[in-house]
């Protein structure tokens, strides 16, 4: 594969840091890859300038996924199954076939002509789990979360989906808070603090919410479904200038919703926050070769924030716009 990374085809992405070359081969899969990597940070270089430190192949086929039997597995995480031989990683979906070797920074996609008809969902979790494969050698890692920022406080907000980090972010951002991202982030460790990073450019809602903020509904995209499930918001269009691609955590807010009147705040103690971020970091039981580094970076990103459990109750529920009291709360009791 990396005979054709000084072909005249070829693009270059960069990612915070790091420069991507991209080839895509066979009818129609450029057009889908663009509007994949529109979905993620990424930025088109015109000139690459140093040699790439991923190379990434995409390609057509009609013929069904090939895994060899000698792979173990299979490992399923976000509707994808995971499979392993030696230092080699395949991920699939049931037709597509994404082939890596993290460590060479390698992968090669191979596109089902079912793909096109998936939910955009199911293709962004496919190539998700296979950049999470390649980034991690290199010092990132995953993390299922929000993150915003307010004159230099960095908050995440944490929580199985269905706990109102989504929604109680997207109240921030509708009061003028800066954005990272609604759920997927990177973390990485720089000068012994973590920093965390946008993996996502779109944020991931429940309709429902246009009961709440009527104004997004021209921002979000069709269900390819047609199901009444969550859609992608293009944020960006709705909220200029509010998008920062990256920040220094300072609060852990760890959601959960409970049948009370009232919500209320409970301070967290790092060994409990420590088992509760592992929880929202998939990748350390599906990526064993780097979960131990993983690990430390989540140490350290406890011991560097305050965290807090909200116990969201029907007052943020009947008016989300309150989260920006609770976030006065948690500034009293950390000042």
């Amino acid at each position: 594969m990396g005979m054709w990374i000084d072909d005249a085809n070829v693009c270059h992405y960069s990612l915070y840091g790091l420069t991507i070359a991209v080839r895509c081969e066979g009818k129609g899969v450029e057009d889908q890859i663009q509007k994949l990597f529109n979905t993620f940070p990424f930025m088109k270089l015109s000139d690459a300038g140093t040699p790439a430190h991923l190379t990434l192949q995409f390609a057509s086929t009609e013929v069904s996924v090939d895994i060899p039997h000698a792979a173990s597995g299979p490992l399923s995480c976000y509707d994808v199954s995971i499979f392993r031989l030696d230092d080699t990683v395949y991920i699939t979906d049931g037709s597509s076939l994404f082939q890596l070797h993290p460590h060479k920074g390698v992968g090669f996609l191979t596109i089902h002509g079912s793909f096109q008809e998936k939910t955009p969902l199911s293709k962004y979790n496919l190539f998700l789990i296979g950049l999470i494969h390649l980034l991690s050698p290199r010092g990132f890692y995953e993390l299922h979360g929000a993150a915003l920022l307010r004159d230099g406080l960095g908050v995440l907000l944490l929580g199985d989906s269905g706990s109102g980090k989504s929604t109680a972010t997207l109240s921030l951002v509708n009061q003028g808070w800066h954005y990272i991202s609604d759920d997927a982030l990177l973390l990485k460790c720089l000068e012994n603090r973590v920093e965390v990073f946008s993996f996502r450019n779109k944020f991931y809602l429940a309709p429902e919410l246009v009961h709440h903020y009527p104004e997004i509904l021209p921002y979000l995209e069709e269900s390819k479904s047609g199901a009444d499930t969550k859609r992608f918001l293009d944020v960006e269009s709705m909220y200029p200038n509010q998008f920062c691609s990256q920040g220094i955590p300072k609060i852990l807010l760890f959601t959960s919703i409970v049948p009370e009147p009232e919500s209320r705040l409970v301070p967290v103690d790092p060994t409990s926050a420590l088992v509760k971020l592992t929880k929202q970091s998939a990748s350390i039981l599906f990526n064993r070769q780097t979960a131990k580094n993983h690990l430390e970076v989540l140490k350290q990103l406890v011991y560097q924030a305050e965290s807090f459990q909200l116990l969201a109750g029907r007052d943020l529920h009947e008016e989300p716009g309150k989260i920006t009291e609770v976030l006065s709360e948690i500034s009293s009791k950390t000042s």
